[in-house]
């Protein structure tokens, strides 16, 4: 005949397991049999409820915890019972006891925790529930602070890019009435202008037309920021737009004595996608390209590997340490400070472009050309890309032709 179970064991054994635990893990820890009777509570749990383990022994904790229940964690602790393994999320419950905050929170009503319930086996038999309580509210806290801060900052970030749209139509508006009557003057349509007059006329007329151009680019920036940009797809001639763009600098490179270099494939590379979006972005390539490159050479080469067309723009400028290669695509970030004031600029071409690049579902990256120098790599879907790529600012309405 075996010997008589020691009903007395249950506790004395939830007493070992507390002591052993309770010193290792700043945890709670209540041990329930069968009846969800209270057999172990220990230090943390006295400290947290303010109940001692002498008032708490012996008790049913659904008589202590009334909230318990018919809830949820009635539910979890029988769970519990039948053999389950119990994790409860703060994330999706909030807390398991219902505990008052620590000291500083008393934004929340309840203590902020995280919870498992293990079946509590004792000679080969489920004899009960282990519950291990973790108080999470500072990190839940400091969880909830930076969710607030980093919601007003999208808002402070809408506000800036609506002030940039808004700010940017204003001026434009005027600048562009400015350049018009410019053009009356300078073509003498309200009387005859002297030669010094002329040419005081034509620095102004190209001033402001740098002006609009710095405009322009901020709007650009602020829509594709917000999100508000269109598309509009088309089939389009890569090597002739490439061409086209080409063109539009050779004047530049004359001046600045550097070679102007274009590799296109012998056959022509047609993709869909945003023409206007594309041009723009190769002309703020190229644009960077000659305005940072003194002496030597900038070249733009054109291919095409399966389902993606790439652009590449290289120069032989001072280039860009490794340290700056994402740096120089954050928004009003300049590198040399001193260096890009002689060579102007708003600092928003590279991150305008690679917005763009974005928006049409391809990438902009940057890294050392051969023979130094930087060398700009544009890659694009060659057919009409499905949606933004991840890092775009926003999804566009397509307007597809």
């Amino acid at each position: 005949m075996s010997a008589p179970r020691d009903e007395t064991a249950p506790e004395a054994q939830a007493s070992a397991v507390l002591t052993e635990l309770g010193d290792v893990l700043e945890v709670g820890i209540i041990i329930l049999d069968r009846e969800l009777v209270v057999r172990g509570w220990n230090h943390w749990f006295a400290v947290a409820s303010g109940i001692e383990p002498a008032a708490a022994l012996g008790r049913s904790v659904l008589d202590i915890f009334p909230d318990l229940k018919n809830g949820q964690a009635e539910a979890a602790l029988r769970r519990a019972l039948d053999g389950a393994t119990v994790v409860w999320s703060q994330q999706f419950h909030g807390f398991l006891f219902p505990l008052d905050p620590p000291a500083g929170h008393e934004r929340f009503a309840r203590m902020q925790q995280s919870a498992r319930l293990m079946p509590w086996v004792r000679d080969g038999r489920n004899d009960g529930v282990i519950a291990l309580v973790q108080d999470v509210t500072e990190r839940v806290a400091r969880e909830d602070d930076l969710r607030h801060a980093l919601d007003r900052a999208e808002v402070a970030s809408q506000a800036k890019s609506e002030f940039l749209a808004s700010m940017s139509h204003e001026l434009r508006t005027p600048l562009a009435a400015i350049v018009g009557y410019m053009d009356l003057l300078e073509g003498e349509m309200v009387g005859p202008v002297e030669p010094l007059q002329k040419d005081y006329l034509a620095r102004v007329k190209t001033a402001a037309r740098h002006l609009i151009s710095i405009i322009e680019e901020i709007l650009t920036f602020s829509r594709v920021e917000a999100g508000k940009d269109t598309l509009f797809i088309e089939s389009v001639n890569a090597t002739d737009l490439t061409r086209e763009v080409e063109s539009l600098f050779e004047p530049q490179a004359r001046a600045k004595s550097l070679a102007l270099e274009l590799e296109l494939p012998p056959e022509p590379i047609v993709l869909r996608t945003d023409a206007t979006k594309l041009k723009q972005i190769l002309i703020n390539l190229l644009g960077n390209a000659l305005k940072f490159t003194d002496a030597g050479s900038v070249s733009l080469a054109v291919s095409q590997s399966g389902a993606r067309v790439s652009f590449v723009v290289s120069d032989t400028g001072p280039g860009i340490i490794v340290a700056d290669r994402e740096r120089v695509f954050d928004a009003f970030t300049q590198l040399d400070q001193s260096h890009r004031r002689r060579k102007g600029g708003t600092g928003l071409g590279l991150p305008v472009s690679r917005k763009l690049a974005h928006l049409l579902g391809g990438d902009l990256l940057v890294d050392e050309a051969v023979g130094g120098g930087a060398r700009f790599t544009l890659t694009l879907p060659a057919g009409v890309p499905a949606a933004p790529y991840a890092g775009a600012g926003g999804v566009p309405q397509n307007a597809v032709n």
